[in-house]
């Protein structure tokens, strides 16, 4: 079986030693890159199926490194590793498609514990093939049209380009579509799991999804107050 490939992206060489030495020891394949464009270009060489990246970091932050694969592969798993442990700076990091947040110092124990629930997690999860029956190229949502693969949400002559995790969350409320949904099961299935943070980012969300669906009447996002939302849309 071949070992787990995993991108490590951080300019603190003493960290990044520190982690791939206990990486390494767990049977991971560590790649380092020193910084985002070096990242970049590692992660462009080889198929990935985890990385791990700082925020600050010189040349090109690790928010605009995670935005560019994140462009280019929605589902692999991005770790942010990084001294920023102010609430804004998760947020921003979840917002933009991170599936996990550690926080300097870095205990490497619980670093690795986070890296087997992250693949645990992907490796269990189906990748349903867009153009299916069972995923459709494109989701008629009211009189709008969600084109998931390129993550375009049209109405008319009017198109906007979706993030990600934009794109994932309304392809999910559109599945249960008239159906209450708890908080903690959009978060478990959109985001990996439920925390605080994450719980915050799922509320900015949804704003930002009632805005983008306020031209067609017919569809509504209900906020039940302590249990969930409801996504309601006249067929």
């Amino acid at each position: 079986m071949d070992a787990v490939k995993i991108l490590l992206v951080e300019d603190d060489r003493i960290i990044a030693s520190l982690v791939k030495k206990y990486l390494d020891i767990r049977g991971y394949a560590v790649n380092h890159a020193e910084d985002g464009v070096e990242g970049m270009k590692e992660y462009d060489k080889a198929d990935y199926d985890l990385i791990i990246m700082d925020v600050m970091m010189p040349h090109k932050d690790g928010y605009t490194l995670a935005e560019e694969i994140r462009a280019k592969d929605p589902y692999i798993p991005i770790l942010f590793m990084s001294s920023n442990n102010l609430p804004k700076d998760k947020i921003k990091a979840f917002r933009i498609g991170a599936d996990d947040y550690v926080t300097k110092p870095v205990n490497v124990e619980e670093l690795l514990l986070r890296i087997e629930v992250i693949l645990k997690r992907q490796k269990s999860e189906p990748k349903v093939e867009v153009g299916t029956d069972d995923d459709p190229h494109e989701i008629k949502i009211g009189n709008y049209i969600l084109d998931f693969p390129y993550q375009k949400l049209s109405i008319g002559d009017d198109t906007r380009k979706l993030t990600t995790r934009e794109a994932e969350l309304l392809r999910f409320l559109h599945r249960h579509r008239n159906s209450l949904i708890k908080r903690e099961y959009i978060l478990q299935e959109v985001w990996g799991d439920d925390d605080y943070y994450k719980g915050r980012s799922l509320d900015v969300f949804m704003s930002r999804l009632r805005k983008y669906l306020k031209d067609d009447s017919t569809i509504e996002i209900l906020n039940v107050h302590g249990i969930g939302f409801k996504f309601l849309v006249q067929d």
